[in-house]
């Protein structure tokens, strides 16, 4: 607004133009001085609870959980790879027995039309490709019988090779899988049942993960005494904890090696 605009108002219009903006400014006011006791209160609660952040230094925390610092821009624009200069070329060898060959020989001239299939044609390049098998589990039938001896009468039952007992409902190797994804990958039962089902074709349930964790477990008590062993004759010794859940209770896992 002008000074030429001001001067057409009456003077009615001016004092309630001056009040509405001292209403305004009045409101802007308070707005500030609350907003200022807001930030005073929320520095007074950041300086009482002020403490270092947590890492692996100044509690349990892994190193792995640790706030990995940015690195410097030169390093890292920086090649991962050495300088061809200072460092070899390494290629994949070749195996010397492939499980499977596949030949691929031109079936008809491009040019022409001519059938090529008759002559045997030149070997021209060599590409071997690492590929994992389809990972189907098998159904393995155990039948049991029994049989009688013509000579004393006595009947005897047929005893299955370990691995393939009659009270058995996954194989070792099953086990053995489901294991390693528990304990070594950590794994929780629900992305364990999908590991087995999309990888490998297996239905089990999760209690049936708990079982095969249960009979893993007491097969590496077994090997309890040999490792406090060498960890007691060890020269210095490392040691860790972790939480962990256990019948729905809280229990502290210690770990030395």
């Amino acid at each position: 607004m002008t000074q030429e605009d001001l001067a057409q108002m009456s003077r009615e219009e001016l004092i309630q133009m001056l009040l509405a903006e001292h209403a305004q400014l009045e409101a802007t006011q308070k707005l500030m001085a609350e907003m200022k006791l807001e930030i005073e209160a929320l520095r007074l609660k950041f300086e009482k609870n002020k403490k270092p952040p947590t890492n692996s230094g100044n509690s349990s925390q892994p190193p792995s959980r640790d706030q990995k610092p940015n690195q410097p821009k030169e390093q890292r624009k920086r090649h991962r790879h050495g300088p061809p200069d200072f460092h070899e070329k390494h290629e994949r060898k070749l195996v010397a027995k492939p499980d499977h060959i596949v030949e691929v020989k031109p079936q008809v001239c491009e040019r022409c039309q001519t059938d090529l299939t008759k002559g045997n044609g030149k070997l021209v390049d060599v590409n071997q490709i690492t590929e994992l098998p389809e990972a189907q589990a098998e159904v393995i039938e155990v039948r049991q019988y029994a049989a009688e001896c013509p000579c004393c009468g006595h009947e005897q039952v047929g005893q299955a090779r370990k691995g393939l007992e009659m009270g058995r409902t996954f194989g070792a190797r099953l086990e053995g899988t489901v294991v390693y994804y528990r304990q070594e990958q950590h794994m929780s039962y629900v992305r364990t049942q999908s590991a087995l089902r999309d990888l490998h074709g297996v239905e089990i349930s999760q209690g049936g993960i708990d079982k095969i964790m249960q009979r893993g477990g007491k097969s590496a008590i077994e090997q309890v005494v040999p490792i406090q062993a060498a960890i007691q004759q060890s020269d210095v010794v490392h040691s860790d904890e972790t939480g962990g859940r256990v019948d729905g209770n809280n229990w502290w896992q210690w770990v030395f090696c």
